[in-house]
């Protein structure tokens, strides 16, 4: 009987640490992705199953949020002259000077 005690303790024991360092874990992930540097340029996509691109925005814009990814300069430039949209807000076709 003491033995059972003993062994359900000693697994609660374990239940808790693994929760701890999974918190941890989390808390980590965390720190470094607020100190990752924004992305200069990201592209929205599109919410349907057709994940096609629809905007392209600077970097700290938070028009698109969640639907948007870090892309390149040049990558930017491709996908405006291919039609994609330029964000209406933070306006990258102006920086990037494409017409």
């Amino acid at each position: 009987m003491i033995a059972t005690y003993l062994q359900l303790d000693l697994e609660r024991v374990h239940r808790h640490i693994a929760e701890g360092e999974q918190r941890e874990r989390e808390a980590a992930r965390q720190a470094a992705a607020r100190s990752m540097p924004a992305p200069a340029w990201t592209m929205q996509r599109n919410v349907s199953a057709d994940p096609r691109p629809v905007a392209v925005h600077h970097g700290q814009c938070t028009v698109g949020q969640p639907r948007v990814r870090p892309i390149t300069r040049r990558a930017a430039i491709e996908a405006l002259t291919a039609d994609v949209e330029a964000c209406a807000l933070c306006r990258p076709d102006r920086e990037l000077q494409i017409d």
